[in-house]
């Protein structure tokens, strides 16, 4: 069901980014129809490259260097507390540790009770003062989660290993054994977490940035919301055998 949600959100996704006008009921087939077109699964990535990847993202959530991240180094709400007092560097880089955080803690395939999580007294009611912080109370407890789901051996850590645990296996998904992994082939591993990390990759290797600052152009590489002035060319794989 993840695998089905995930696919079909990157169709609709790309038929928006398009300009395509098109109802829920025909957004999946028209979407996998036009990705199929213009040779968007054949897009692939070294496997390598994803393992590099993924371990400087573990050393950038690794406040301390201690060889494991824990909650306290991933609470997205005293980061954006702290967000006053930092120069551009440091929101910059704030900036990049929130974008991995939510790419790779923030866990939102388990359902939850929200009322239970935001009664942090268990008094049966939410108070004026939890009813004001239910949305960190909620973000917090999804992250705990996000631990739980990496920490195998429950130390109530995440060490290297299990941050790039996911990754172990790729070359099992290389099925034409050129040591990386296309769109189309993540999407037949079924890996939720292969799969993220292979469009997350993707998106900045395909996109091109024209224009803008070079601050802009750096935020963009960061994951972070690119300003009005920048505009992104998504270059097709059909359309770059046209240049050569």
């Amino acid at each position: 069901m993840k695998f089905t949600r995930t696919l079909s959100s990157c169709a609709i996704a790309i038929l928006t980014l398009g300009g395509f006008s098109v109802s829920a009921q025909e957004s999946t087939k028209k979407g996998l129809e036009f990705l199929e077109s213009t040779g968007w699964f054949k897009a692939s990535t070294p496997i390598q490259e994803l393992r590099e990847q993924s371990t400087k993202s573990f050393e950038l959530l690794d406040e301390n260097d201690s060889g494991s991240i824990t909650l306290d180094e991933i609470d997205i709400t005293e980061m954006e507390d702290d967000m006053s007092k930092m120069n551009p560097a440091q929101l910059r880089e704030n900036r990049q540790r929130i974008q991995a955080i939510h790419h790779k803690f923030m866990n939102w395939s388990e359902e939850i009770d929200e009322f239970d999580v935001v009664d942090t007294n268990n008094d049966g009611y939410w108070s004026e003062e939890e009813f004001e912080a239910r949305s960190d109370e909620l973000n917090l407890h999804r992250l705990e989660l996000g631990i739980e789901q990496w920490d195998e051996d429950e130390n109530g850590a995440v060490e290297l290993h299990e941050f790039n645990s996911h990754l172990d296996e790729l070359e099992m998904y290389d099925e034409d054994g050129d040591g990386t992994v296309s769109r189309e082939e993540a999407f037949k591993s079924k890996d939720g977490h292969v799969i993220s990390d292979v469009l997350l990759q993707q998106l900045q290797l395909d996109a091109i940035v024209v224009g803008g600052s070079e601050e802009a152009i750096q935020g963009f590489s960061d994951g972070a919301t690119i300003t009005k002035e920048v505009r992104i060319i998504h270059k097709t794989n059909s359309e770059e055998s046209k240049e050569n």
